[in-house]
């Protein structure tokens, strides 16, 4: 009797072995761990029963959220391999599903979109476009030294003003308007730090315009 119980054992093991060994898994990865704000990041993957037209559902965590909400759905092409833009509006965790399978979570960073304006000469706009507002936050006017072959700081500038745009294009582009006296033909640009643009976005620099 006790032989018979344990050669079961060794059975079941085996059969569960098997199960497992059968589950199917699915691989996720992103083209870039860093974007910017705006632009698509392609997420890619593959399911390893190998099928096509398998349904494959990607799941997006964004910056400030706990709760996953759908950002696509597609279809399996040859070798169970898949594929789709994304274009998050902050840093976002993606995490890949088919049936009971699920991927490694994936996460993707942000850089906002900073702009400065020349208005005229000494009068500049300073201008942030994000997906969750910056109002409020500080940015960076910075002058090039060729003497010092650096960026130095001129003036600390607090994102005052704040336009929304239409639900069907989520941004928000935050904005300030300043006074600057820099020599002729300087370089000069925008700087935000991770400090300020944090936690939903890394730092980033603007254009560089000559004064």
């Amino acid at each position: 009797m006790t032989k018979i119980l344990f050669l079961a054992c060794i059975v079941g093991a085996a059969l569960a072995g098997a199960a497992t060994a059968a589950a199917p898994t699915l691989t996720l990865t992103a083209s870039a761990p860093t974007v910017d704000f705006g632009k698509p990041v392609t997420l890619s993957g593959a399911l390893s029963t190998q099928k096509s037209n398998q349904a494959v559902t990607l799941d997006a965590t964004a910056c400030g959220s706990t709760k996953a909400v759908k950002a696509a759905t597609v279809r399996t092409v040859a070798n169970g391999a898949y594929t789709t833009p994304v274009s998050p509006l902050a840093a976002t965790s993606y995490q890949a599903s088919n049936k009971n399978a699920k991927s490694a979570v994936v996460a993707v960073s942000v850089r906002p979109l900073l702009q400065l304006v020349k208005v005229a000469r000494n009068s500049y706009t300073a201008k942030v476009t994000v997906g969750l507002s910056l109002k409020g936050k500080a940015v960076m006017f910075q002058r090039y030294s060729k003497l010092r072959k650096r960026w130095i700081q001129v003036k600390r500038l607090l994102l005052a003003t704040e336009t929304v745009g239409p639900a069907a294009k989520p941004l928000v582009v935050d904005s300030v308007s300043f006074k600057a006296k820099v020599a002729k033909r300087t370089r000069v640009r925008l700087l935000i730090s991770a400090a300020q643009a944090g936690p939903c976005y890394l730092s980033a620099g603007s254009n560089v315009l000559r004064a």
